[in-house]
């Protein structure tokens, strides 16, 4: 059964968040299940959806643009705005606006590119810049820059994702190296940055097994795993898969290579002992997407690209989330109606996943899907 749109609420984003590092009362009238981003690479918006009904609300606006990510750290919400070196703050319970701010350093003469964000217990916020290879610290009123420049032979280790990590030595952050050439293509060792939250001290770069770490870390039962392409135009690299990375060990290995896989990973989530994954295949300009399903106990792909649930023929499915068994995943191929499905899927205890009832539908294109803050309680 396909549900219905609800009601649209085109909300400009720069009215309800207000000018740089200003604050604005949420807008939530009523609590949701998931918040999506959205983008088709010109311009952006959020999304919250009620799974019940298939309801949803979206809010649009000029500086969101064209390149958003959707993050949660610590309870708190976050949409990025890459290309833009903006981030708001959501409400984690329906989507709304509460804050925005730049990360863009004075008299940076071109963005920055920030990827990710992290909160840790201080309440610190911990952003990675893609593109000029630092790490801002924003505490308080307070930004401090780490710089990553000696990291990697072009001066710039690409950070991406980060993650807070509680450690038998301290708290520590997290932050991925992926360390691509500057034509963004991977032919050295990825990396992951261990540093001291309290002193801000580098403490280690510890080797990945695995290259090109893409997106966002999921954290999973104390563990850290990382969706590794490699590179996009080969899908038979042996240094390519899901790695598992342990914070207390500092010992990471590849759970899963490419090759059984099938293609190359650009995105996890994981519910006990079972991931679903998107994986692209390696035709130049195509990159078709597949949704594979893996049992982490015994390191096996339960539901291969040949039984994939859901397949495209481009670089259409973005977006992944799960909770209590109950999968989400975006599809941005536009349907006769003119919307963007949002797939449901039950994930079942032998990692296979079974299509639910609903299919829910955005105006916009899904780039990224988190949980609210309802669900998570």
């Amino acid at each position: 059964m396909r549900l219905l749109l609800g009601s649209v609420a085109l909300v400009a984003f720069t009215a309800a968040c207000g000018s740089e590092a200003t604050t604005a009362p949420s807008s939530c009238t009523e609590s949701r299940d998931f918040v999506v981003a959205m983008s088709d690479y010109v311009s952006s918006g959020v999304a919250s959806l009620r799974v019940s009904d298939g309801s949803h609300q979206s809010r649009f606006g000029v500086d969101l643009g064209a390149d958003p990510w959707l993050t949660r750290s610590s309870g708190r919400l976050f949409l990025i705005a890459r290309d833009e070196d903006l981030v708001f703050e959501l409400d984690p319970a329906c989507g709304a606006p509460k804050a925005r701010f730049s990360v863009r350093d004075e008299g940076a003469k071109a963005a920055q590119n920030p990827q990710d964000l992290a909160v840790d217990s201080a309440g610190s916020m911990w952003i990675p810049r893609f593109t000029d290879g630092s790490l801002l610290v924003v505490e308080g009123e307070r930004r401090h820059v780490v710089s990553l420049a000696d990291f990697d032979e072009d001066k710039n280790p690409n950070p991406s994702s980060v993650r807070i990590v509680a450690t038998p030595e301290g708290e520590r952050a997290f932050v991925v190296l992926e360390r691509l050439d500057r034509d963004l293509l991977s032919r050295r060792p990825s990396s992951l940055l261990e540093i001291d939250t309290k002193t801000r001290a580098i403490v280690k770069a510890h080797p990945l097994a695995g290259r090109n770490p893409f997106g966002a870390m999921t954290e999973h039962e104390g563990a850290l795993y990382l969706a590794e392409p490699g590179n996009f135009d080969d899908d038979r690299e042996t240094l390519a898969g899901i790695e598992r990375f342990d914070p207390k060990t500092r010992t990471s290995e590849l759970l899963v290579r490419e090759t059984e896989l099938g293609g190359s990973i650009t995105e996890l989530t994981i519910a006990g002992s079972c991931a679903a994954a998107i994986v692209a295949d390696p035709t130049i300009d195509v990159n078709a997407t597949s949704l594979v399903t893996i049992d982490l106990r015994t390191r096996t792909v339960v539901q291969p690209l040949a039984r994939s649930p859901l397949r495209t023929s481009g670089y259409e499915l973005q977006g992944l989330a799960v909770h209590e068994g109950m999968l989400l995943v975006g599809d941005r191929r536009k349907t006769s109606a003119g919307t963007y499905d949002v797939h449901t899927f039950d994930i079942r205890a032998d990692c296979t996943i079974a299509p639910r009832a609903e299919r829910l539908a955005l105006p916009q294109k899904p780039v990224a899907i988190r949980p609210s803050s309802q669900l998570s309680r």
